[in-house]
């Protein structure tokens, strides 16, 4: 399994400052632009105490089926008592992803990575689930995918099985120690700076697909090969039931979906139409949305 709960990565050179909502079924960010002293105050705009906001705050905001949209009112205002700022900031706004997600789409769904990202400006975006895009706007390295949007990454839920956030490891990129609501609470802290710096820290906490025996195919003949979750870490199980997608360079798959049982085990037949011995078959094994999260080589005798 994975390491769950919220995690603060810091030291990441951000200029923002967040306050942080994560429950089981929600999670949510408010976006704050910190002031340099005598900045803030501006001519028929009333600054707002920290605690008027903050018991805004503590009510999550949920409108349009919860389909992501960002809470913008309150934008603009002067906090001149935010917490953990020495000038206090100007509010951004917030944005929530609720696990009911959008009706009519299926973004929460195992081997999802959420983000909620802020623009150039400061402002929070709606969330989205980075690996449910079309196949060429798929992106695996997070440097890349941060690059042509041109925003940064604020929250981060990573999902490799679908359900309540709390089986779910979530982290909030800041420079400072955020806010946290409605008694979030804290598993872990990281420094930006030992995170290795190849843009795939997420593969970490997800899983991939195994055989779990050695398969030969014969020639114009069928095989059975068994295969398993396990979690990419360490290796160890992974016991949940999910639907597999499966593809393959050559030989003919009789089915093309597969459901591993409640161990995460499963599996799937070959057969080699047409193929002599010596050839290979590659079998690529996809999620709902990402694809490729094992492949399996099996040679023809």
């Amino acid at each position: 399994m994975i390491e769950t709960g919220l995690h603060v990565i810091y030291n990441t050179g951000s200029r923002l400052h967040y306050a942080v909502d994560v429950q089981d079924t929600y999670a949510g960010i408010a976006v704050f632009d910190p002031c340099e002293i005598g900045q803030g105050l501006r001519d028929g705009i009333e600054p707002l105490p920290w605690a008027d906001l903050a018991a805004a705050l503590e009510t999550p905001y949920d409108r349009s089926n919860a389909a992501g949209f960002v809470d913008m009112r309150g934008n603009g205002v002067f906090i001149p008592d935010l917490p953990g700022l020495t000038h206090g900031a100007i509010y951004r706004g917030r944005s929530y992803v609720f696990l009911d997600g959008m009706i009519g789409h299926d973004e929460i769904t195992d081997y999802a990575l959420i983000d909620i990202m802020t623009n150039e400006a400061g402002f929070p975006l709606p969330w989205r689930n980075r690996f449910a895009q079309s196949a060429r706007e798929k992106v695996d390295f997070s440097f890349r995918h941060r690059a042509r949007t041109q925003c940064s990454n604020a929250l981060v839920i990573f999902m490799p099985i679908a359900g309540p956030l709390s089986s779910a490891r979530i982290e909030v990129l800041c420079e400072q120690e955020p806010i946290l609501l409605n008694g979030t609470t804290v598993a872990g802290r990281i420094d930006d700076a030992t995170i290795p710096n190849d843009g795939q820290w997420f593969k970490q906490f997800y899983f991939h697909t195994v055989a779990t025996e050695t398969v030969t195919v014969p020639a114009g003949g069928r095989a059975h090969v068994p295969i398993a979750l396990r979690w990419n870490i360490d290796g160890a199980p992974c016991a949940h039931a999910l639907a597999l997608k499966l593809d393959s360079d050559a030989g003919y798959l009789p089915k093309r979906r597969l459901m591993t049982d409640m161990n995460g085990a499963g599996t799937f037949a070959v057969e080699a139409l047409g193929l002599n011995p010596g050839d290979q078959i590659a079998v690529k094994i996809n999620s709902e949305h990402y694809t490729a999260i094992g492949k399996i080589i099996l040679e023809v005798v």
